[in-house]
């Protein structure tokens, strides 16, 4: 049967993709719309037993964790390291309950969900963040110069930047329901327990989900401005809530601060492998450097058959190439290859004889033109 999904020509696929954006995902694909002649409905069939079609979505996302460890891990790399050099303050808060938001935003299953537009995971926006933290210091009775200071007002902006909040790792989604028993209702009909209420289903983050908040200060904030616009925010994660349905206890964050540490590792991780790469990135841009990568890591026995294989007779003939390789081989192995030429060898379990020695340590001395290999 066809779906009322754009072009009919296209590919129906019927599972989520996990190393996709499961917010394109849940968006966009729709499929169990059901057809009554020329209406598409999704509405419940008349069975108890039936399931209910926009349950039945929302559950496409739900099996496993939403999102790729590795890129939220170099996110939080480049907000904590943002934060950090700017003064700012950040952490990581876990969530007590069950978290929603973006409930208003139009859907299928009747309540929207808010997807990070890149990361594909659920997110609360910078500005869902200020106006959260605004209500809880104008409710706590703060100063309202420093209120205005902090968050602005008609003619001035605020000094402290708040950003969007992130999970530090895959999260998982569950389903929840509200049922309103009077809905529908009119005088003549009034509301009462007697009626059949109608599950309303949406989609949810579960609890012990962890994200990572932060703030910046303006150009000419005062550091106890900063201060206060922190603790504004972490009050008010702790005792308030995020998201909607706050008022029934969804949306509640604390302090984690094992996670944190778990964080800062996951951090450092996600740094030194950004830093390989651009090392490795940069090491190929030059023939040296590229030779620099493949000999990296190579046993005794490894570099003797790349001279071998490389700087001997049937080698490479580029000049140049044989030059970049000698010069990678001893710019990282250059005493190794001094013990070479003297007919020694480095580790006690290369097996080669001193005159097989002697000729590798030639053969690059004459790969760099005869010029001394050490």
């Amino acid at each position: 049967m066809a779906r009322p999904l754009y072009e009919a020509s296209l590919p129906k696929p019927d599972q989520h993709n996990p190393q996709g954006h499961a917010g394109l995902w849940y968006d966009k694909f729709c499929h169990t719309w059901t057809r009554t002649g020329d209406r598409w409905s999704m509405a419940a069939g008349g069975s108890d037993h039936d399931q209910n079609p926009k349950l039945e979505w929302i559950n496409t996302v739900t099996s496993r964790p939403i999102g790729h460890a590795q890129r939220l891990a170099e996110y939080a790399s480049r907000m904590v390291g943002l934060v950090e050099a700017r003064g700012g303050r950040w952490a990581a808060l876990t969530t007590e309950s069950r978290f929603v938001t973006g409930l208003g935003r139009s859907h299928p299953v009747e309540n929207g969900f808010a997807w990070h537009p890149s990361l594909g995971v659920p997110f609360l926006t910078g500005s869902s963040v200020k106006g959260m933290a605004h209500a809880w210091a104008k409710a706590e009775g703060a100063p309202s110069e420093q209120v205005d200071r902090i968050f602005g007002d008609l003619e001035h902006g605020g000094r402290i930047t708040f950003l969007d909040a992130v999970p530090t790792l895959p999260v998982q989604l569950e389903a929840d329901v509200m049922t309103p028993h009077y809905a529908g209702w009119s005088p003549e009909d009034p509301p009462g327990d007697w009626r059949s209420p109608v599950p309303v289903y949406f989609l949810t983050t579960a609890a012990q989900s962890t994200f990572l908040f932060g703030i910046l200060p303006g150009k000419h904030g005062d550091p106890s401005d900063l201060d206060a616009a922190w603790g504004f925010v972490d009050d008010a994660l702790a005792w308030a809530g995020a998201g909607a349905k706050t008022a029934v206890g969804y949306g509640h964050f604390n302090r984690d601060a094992t996670e944190t540490n778990r964080l800062l590792e996951r951090i450092s991780e996600a740094r030194r492998i950004l830093e390989e790469e651009r090392r490795r990135s940069e090491a190929n841009k030059t023939p040296e450097g590229r030779w620099r990568l493949e000999v990296e890591g190579l046993s005794e026995l490894g570099v003797l058959d790349l001279v071998r294989t490389k700087l001997g007779s049937n080698g490479l003939e580029d000049a140049a190439e044989r030059h970049a390789c000698a010069a990678a081989i001893v710019s990282i192995h250059g005493e190794m290859v001094s013990l070479w030429g003297d007919g020694k060898k480095q580790a006690a379990a290369t097996n080669v004889g001193s005159k097989r020695l002697r000729e590798r340590a030639a053969q690059v001395k004459a790969a760099l033109g005869g010029d001394d290999p050490t």
